[in-house]
């Protein structure tokens, strides 16, 4: 096998000849035809054969050995005999005007995936904005929004403070089921979603069977609205994280009262873990607190058995009937502690109640979230929509 057939075979491109090549101390490159004899002219579809002039596109590939390469690759120019017209033949493996083939520009975006513009241009020797484009570019190819949409079955809404301290907020759309981003909407308002959920028409709604958010009035009314065809959930981390609350509150009002009771510090994440789940050293934390004030056990049992509710039931009605009876019971006791998740949670009762019956939760676009901020933390900040938007939904493709 001679020197430019290793080369060639190195390379891997179909109709390609090498016709030399150069190895430089930081850099190879090497030169390159099509071997067509021929290409259909894009007006006619005739056979061109007719050459009227060459070009020299100069291409960045893969790294070889540490090496930058570099394909100076002969583009001919054809003249249609039928209709006159002229045209360049493409290239498979790279675009009309970029200066880098579509495995080193795949290369560079799933560089970029947690890292900045900036970093990666300093590893691959490029623009910081030539990096920029490359990667914005590869992204738009993985949007596919109506692909998305079509596949959605069960869908999960939240918002995220685009820029903080602005109160500039998005609306992130998830599929449940494949656990990707459906859509990232630049706001969070009401007339926003409601716009954007009729525009995709009645066909769209009627087939999301299940949506899944926090309590979040806006996402409420619109899942009431355009999809009253689908079971709402209220997502259980959030419904937990505000009865957590009521409990948090009044441990914070027995560390106010007393200051130096050691048995009352660190006692916050402990009190927000189901019983079931603590380790002995927790448990005997715990129980050092209780013994000082028994109206946090009693306290602390009673969030314990609305848990239990959500745990032990399978069906809709008879968990509405579980909830009714804890509220009942906390009545009795006099309790106020809970008084505003009781509100909560007798204005949301039904879709509180719905997640038992196939444990559907917002779990997946809560850690989509996270991969969203990942994107900004890795940009220092990404102020631009349309930017942070193409990347996320390429990202979690």
């Amino acid at each position: 096998m001679s020197i430019l057939e290793s080369y060639s075979v190195l390379l891997n491109l179909s109709g390609v000849a090498i016709t030399d090549f150069i190895i430089e101390n930081k850099c190879i490159k090497i030169s390159c035809m099509l071997t067509a004899r021929s290409h259909p002219c894009p007006k006619c579809q005739a056979l061109c054969t007719l050459v009227n002039d060459r070009t020299i596109r100069t291409l960045r590939d893969l790294n070889i050995s540490d090496r930058e390469v570099y394909l100076l690759v002969t583009v001919r120019q054809f003249h249609c005999s039928s209709c006159g017209h002229y045209h360049s033949e493409p290239l498979s493996f790279a675009d009309a005007n970029k200066s880098y083939t579509h495995r080193q520009s795949k290369y560079i975006f799933e560089l970029c995936k947690k890292q900045s513009y900036k970093e990666i241009g300093a590893i691959v020797n490029m623009h910081a904005k030539t990096v920029e484009r490359l990667v914005l570019s590869e992204c738009e190819k993985t949007e596919r929004l109506a692909e998305r949409y079509a596949k959605v079955r069960r869908l999960g809404v939240d918002e995220q403070s685009h820029r903080k301290g602005k109160k500039d907020y998005v609306c992130i759309l998830t599929d449940l089921d494949s656990g990707t981003i459906v859509d990232i909407l630049p706001s969070r308002k009401k007339e926003t979603l409601l716009a954007h959920f009729q525009g995709p028409g009645a066909s769209f709604c009627d087939r999301i069977t299940d949506i899944s958010c926090d309590i979040w009035p806006s996402c409420i009314g619109i899942a009431e609205i355009c999809f009253p065809a689908a079971t709402l959930v209220l997502d259980r981390f959030h419904v937990t994280k505000l009865l957590n609350a009521s409990l948090d509150n009044f441990r914070k009002d027995l560390r106010k009262a007393d200051k130096n009771q050691a048995a009352y510090k660190k006692l916050k994440w402990i009190l927000y873990k189901q019983h079931h789940r603590l380790t002995d050293l927790e448990l005997d934390a715990l129980e050092a607190a209780f013994e000082i004030n028994p109206l946090l056990k009693e306290h602390y049992f009673i969030r314990e058995q609305f848990h239990h509710t959500l745990d032990n039931h399978t069906d809709v009605p008879s968990t509405l009937r579980a909830m009714d009876k804890w509220i009942q019971s906390v009545g009795e006791k006099k309790i106020t502690v809970f008084d505003d998740f009781i509100k909560t949670l007798q204005r949301h009762k039904v879709a509180i109640a719905n997640y038992v019956k196939d444990r559907l939760s917002n779990a997946v676009t809560e850690g989509l979230n996270n991969l969203i901020r990942s994107i900004r933390r890795s940009a220092f900040g990404m102020p631009n929509f349309k930017h942070i938007r193409l990347r996320a939904l390429a990202i979690s493709s």
